[in-house]
C-alpha cells in the first residue's frame, strides 16, 4: 500500500455528446400569511421536547448571544414567547468561552444525540469583530432543555474548526438510515468576494467533535451573491440540501434546495428558488426544516417586515420575523438519480443504473432485470457488468448486492452494521467474486476476491468514493474525494491529486486498458489522467445541469464515458449510444 502525490492537468473540451436535463426542487411550501413571532428571529432552528417547541435563533436585543424562544401551545405557527416572559434575558448561551468575542454568535443548529442536546453555532475569535474573516465553528451542550431553562454550556478552549476567511451557519444532521451524525456549514463569513461553499463532516458519536475530514458538498452558482444556512434533510432514503441564496439584507433573499448523493455529497445545483418574497414577507430565508410530534414537516424561516436595503443597520424599524409554514417534502416522491454506467465487453453499449435500481440499456446492452419498483433499504450506488456481459451486479449504500443474468451472488453486507456507507463495487477478472468498499475505506471481499488491505480505521483526509480492481485480481485501488489514491496488492501507484486544491471533489475512477494507469473524475466532469491512461477530454470548466456521478473506461481503449445524475452521458473517444 502506498500514497504518493503527483500532478496532472485536465483540459476542458466539448464532448462528443452532451445530454443533460434540468432539476426542480422537490419541495413545495404553503407560505405562512402571518408571522409566528413578531420580532427579530434570524436563522431559526426549531426542535421539540416533551410537548414544547423551542426556537433557537441568532442573538437579538431580546436574547443575547443566541436567542431562545418557547411555544407550549402545540401549534408551531403561533404562541411563541421569550423564555423569561420579559423583553430581555431570553438566551440559550448566557456565558461564552474566553476564546470567543461576545455578541458575535450566530446561526445555531440544535439536535438531540447520545442522551444530550448539542448546539453548533459560529462566533468570532476574541479580539475580532464579527464577519471579518475570523468567524469560527463552536459547539455547546445541554443535558436537558426545559421551558424555563433551554440553556447550553460551551466548555471549549478553542474552535473545532476555524479556517482562514471564516465559516458560518453550522447545522447538525443525523442520517436516519445509519444514525451517523454529520455537520454541514458554509465557508466565507462575508469578509471575502470568494465563492461560498458548503462543507460537511462526519461527527463523533456524541456530536461534539469531527470524526473525519471535511468534504465539499456544493459551490455557489454563478449569479448568486452567496449561499447561507445549509441544512441536510433526508426523505425516503434520499438526501437534500436546504440553503438560502441572494442577499439576506434585502428582498432578494430566497430559499433553495439541492439533491445530494449522500450526507457528504456531492450535491447538484437546483433550477432556482422555491420560496421568494411574497405579501409582507420580504426576503424569506435562513430556513430549516423540522418535524412535529406526528411526523409532519415544517419550514421555519425569517423574513423582513418591510422592503429595505442594508436592512440590518436598523433592527428597530427593520425586523426579521419568524415564519413557520408546512412543507410537503416528507410525502414527496424521492428523486431518482443515475448513479453509474457499466459498458458491455464489446464496447458497443452500456447500462445506466439509477438510485432506485432501474436499468437503462443502450447500444448492444441487454437488460437482465432491475430493482425498479422494489422497496430498497438504501439507494443503489453502482453497477458493474460480468466479464462476458451476460449479467451485472448492483450494490446499494447499505452493502446489499443484487445479481442479474449470469452474475452470481457471493454475499453482501446488507443487514450488517457498517461504520460508513458502501460506495462502490469491483468484480474479480473471472467474475467469481467481488470487493465492496465503504466511505471509510473498509474493504469487504466475497467469492474468490482476496483481501489485500484497507483504509478502514485509518485517518483519511477525505472519504473514499471509488474502487477499481488491479492486475489479474491481485490487488485494487481506492480513490478518495480529494483524489488521493491508495494502492493494495499488485495495484501500482501512478499518481494522485491528493495535494491539489480541486474545484469539485473527485467522485470516481476507471482503470485504463492493460491496467497501466487510471483516470479520476470530479463532480464537474474534470478528468485527471495518470500512467498509461490518456486524456481524451472532459467537461471540467463547463456549466452542467447536473453533477457527474460516474465514469467507465471503453474496453476497446478508445477513451471513456462520463454519466451525470440526470442521466446525461458524455462520450470521449468511444461512441455515444444514448442517455437517461
Amino acid at each position: 500500500m502506498g500514497t504518493v502525490v503527483a500532478i496532472a492537468l485536465a483540459v476542458a473540451v466539448i464532448p462528443n455528446q452532451v445530454v443533460a436535463g434540468t432539476s426542480k426542487p422537490r419541495i413545495a411550501v404553503q407560505p405562512a400569511s402571518t408571522p409566528a413571532f413578531g420580532d427579530n428571529a434570524g436563522d431559526p432552528t426549531i426542535v421539540s421536547s416533551n410537548g414544547t417547541y423551542y426556537a433557537f435563533t441568532t442573538g437579538t436585543v431580546l436574547g443575547n448571544h443566541i436567542q431562545a424562544l418557547i411555544n407550549t401551545t402545540g401549534d408551531p405557527t403561533r404562541g411563541w414567547r421569550s423564555t423569561t416572559g420579559l423583553p430581555y434575558g431570553s438566551t440559550a448561551l448566557p456565558v461564552v468561552p474566553a476564546w470567543q468575542q461576545a455578541d458575535t454568535q450566530t446561526a445555531p443548529g440544535v439536535v438531540q444525540l447520545g442522551g444530550h442536546w448539542v448546539m453548533w453555532y459560529d462566533a468570532a475569535k476574541a479580539g475580532h469583530a464579527g464577519f471579518t474573516g475570523f468567524q469560527c465553528l463552536a459547539v455547546a451542550t445541554a443535558d436537558t432543555i426545559t421551558p424555563s431553562a433551554p440553556v447550553f454550556h460551551d466548555a471549549t478552549t478553542s474552535s473545532p474548526w476555524c479556517p482562514p476567511g471564516g465559516v458560518l451557519d453550522p447545522s447538525p444532521f443525523i442520517d436516519p438510515a445509519t444514525h451517523i451524525p454529520y455537520l454541514v456549514w458554509k465557508t466565507n463569513d462575508g469578509s471575502s468576494p470568494a465563492a461560498s461553499q458548503v462543507w460537511g463532516v462526519r461527527l463523533s458519536a456524541d456530536g461534539t467533535n469531527f470524526a473525519g475530514s471535511p468534504n465539499l458538498l456544493l459551490t455557489v452558482t454563478v449569479g448568486e451573491r452567496t449561499l447561507d444556512n445549509p441544512q441536510l434533510v433526508a426523505s425516503h432514503g434520499s438526501y437534500h440540501l436546504l440553503f438560502s441564496g441572494g442577499d439576506y439584507q434585502n428582498s432578494s433573499y430566497n430559499q433553495q434546495m439541492a439533491d445530494c448523493l449522500g450526507p457528504l455529497g456531492p450535491c447538484t445545483h437546483p433550477a432556482g428558488p422555491f420560496l421568494t418574497t411574497y405579501g409582507s414577507a420580504y426576503g424569506p430565508g435562513g430556513g430549516s426544516i423540522f418535524e412535529d410530534g406526528s411526523g409532519r414537516q415544517w419550514l421555519a424561516y425569517a423574513a423582513w417586515n418591510r422592503p429595505c436595503t442594508m436592512c440590518d443597520l436598523d433592527l428597530v424599524a427593520n425586523r426579521r420575523l419568524l415564519y413557520v409554514a408546512p412543507t410537503d417534502l416528507a410525502s414527496s416522491a424521492p428523486p431518482v438519480v443515475v448513479t453509474g454506467l457499466a459498458p458491455t465487453p464489446t464496447g458497443g453499449g452500456y447500462w445506466l443504473v439509477d438510485s432506485a435500481g432501474g436499468i437503462h440499456a443502450h447500444g448492444d446492452a441487454r437488460s437482465h432485470g432491475s430493482m425498479a419498483g422494489s422497496s430498497l433499504n438504501a439507494p443503489i450506488a453502482h453497477i458493474v457488468a460480468t466479464p462476458d456481459g451476460g449479467g451485472y451486479w448492483m450494490v446499494a449504500a447499505d452493502g446489499g448486492i443484487f445479481a442479474f443474468g449470469d452474475a452470481r451472488f457471493f454475499g453482501s453486507m446488507g443487514g450488517r452494521p457498517l461504520n460508513a456507507p458502501v460506495v462502490d463495487l469491483a468484480p474479480t477478472p473471472d467474475g467469481g467474486g467481488y470487493w465492496l468498499v465503504a466511505a471509510d475505506g473498509g474493504i469487504f471481499a466475497f467469492g474468490d476476491a482476496r483481501f489485500f488491505g484497507s483504509m478502514g480505521g485509518r485517518p483519511l483526509n477525505r472519504p473514499i468514493v471509488g474502487l477499481s480492481g488491479g492486475p489479474h485480481g491481485g490487488g485494487y485501488w481506492l480513490v478518495a474525494a480529494d483524489g488521493g489514491i491508495f494502492s493494495f496488492g499488485s495495484a501500482s501507484f501512478h499518481g494522485s491529486t491528493g495535494a491539489l486544491v480541486l474545484r469539485q471533489p473527485v467522485i470516481g475512477m476507471a482503470v485504463a486498458p492493460q491496467e497501466g494507469g487510471y483516470w479520476l473524475v470530479a463532480a464537474d466532469g474534470g478528468i485527471f489522467a495518470f500512467g498509461s491512461a490518456g486524456f481524451h477530454g472532459s467537461t471540467g470548466g463547463l456549466t452542467l445541469a447536473a453533477s457527474v456521478t460516474g465514469m467507465a473506461a471503453d474496453p476497446l481503449g478508445r477513451g471513456y464515458w462520463l454519466v451525470a445524475s440526470d442521466g446525461g452521458v458524455f462520450a470521449f473517444g468511444p461512441p455515444f449510444y444514448g442517455a437517461g
